[in-house]
């Protein structure tokens, strides 16, 4: 992509019920994974912000679409797929499975639209709109504009080294942001959490937590990661799944 300087960023969608606005939260990194934006917004405000880059990887921590009984079929044809039940209809995409595999329990995408969750509905909305605005499925061997997608919970357990990540909760998030860290993203350092905390400080229940971030945007900056790594390390990454379908990128064990 000569003559652009493409960001990379990662894009979690709230699990929340009902109607939120600011549905998606995004990170924005540049080459050297300076943060240039870490935010929130509806569909449109996201689609703007990124529809108006001239160059950028997008990581998108939610599936692309329903499933296409990659998996089922690929039993009936005997692939030799690892299933306890062979002759049944496995509802899951072959990536998911791939992971369940590999001792990652993800949740199955259904095989219709309407099946599925509703921040799950609204990451395939996500990932129309980007495409309407040029974005390619990764790998693409030169255009500006690419889109993947990612398991934010499965890259924390793959820096792990296949560790399941602590639950969304304090110590989980402190746990995800030294994670985040380590590998060099610009966060904040955990640890300094525990040098603000005092006795005083537990009695009223006020913990030092304005400098960690949320779960939804340390899983947007663990997407953010992975489309860094897709520009810049490519070879670090593993695709799992059926291209047609949808791929998972995520960091190869380390």
């Amino acid at each position: 992509m000569e003559g652009y300087n493409p960001i990379f960023a990662g894009i979690d969608i709230l699990r929340a019920s009902g109607r939120v606005r600011e549905t998606y939260v995004y990170a924005a990194l540049d080459s050297h994974r300076e943060l240039l934006a870490l935010g929130n917004g509806d569909r449109d405000e996201v689609l703007a912000y990124f529809g108006g880059q001239a160059a950028a990887y997008v990581a998108i921590n939610a599936p692309r679409q329903p499933n296409t009984g990659a998996v089922s079929q690929a039993n009936l044809q005997g692939h030799g797929l690892l299933t306890e039940h062979p002759d049944q209809p496995a509802n899951m995409r072959l990536c998911e499975h791939l992971l369940q595999a590999l001792g990652f329990k993800p949740t199955p995408t259904p095989d219709t639209v309407t099946a599925c969750p509703g921040w799950v509905r609204k990451g395939f909305s996500l990932y129309q709109g980007l495409k309407a605005f040029g974005y390619q499925i990764f790998p693409q061997a030169d255009g500006p504009h690419q889109l993947m997608e990612t398991h934010s919970e499965a890259v924390f357990w793959r820096l792990l080294k296949g560790k399941t990540p602590l639950p969304n909760s304090l110590e989980g998030r402190l746990q995800r942001q030294l994670i985040l860290h380590s590998i060099q993203m610009p966060v904040p350092d955990a640890m300094d959490f525990f040098l603000e905390i005092t006795r005083f400080k537990l009695i009223q229940g006020e913990l030092p937590d304005q400098d960690i971030h949320t779960y939804e945007e340390l899983n947007a900056l663990a997407a953010a990661h992975i489309a860094w790594q897709a520009a810049h390390e490519p070879a670090s990454l593993e695709l799992l799944g059926d291209p047609d379908e949808g791929q998972i990128a995520l960091p190869v064990f380390p």
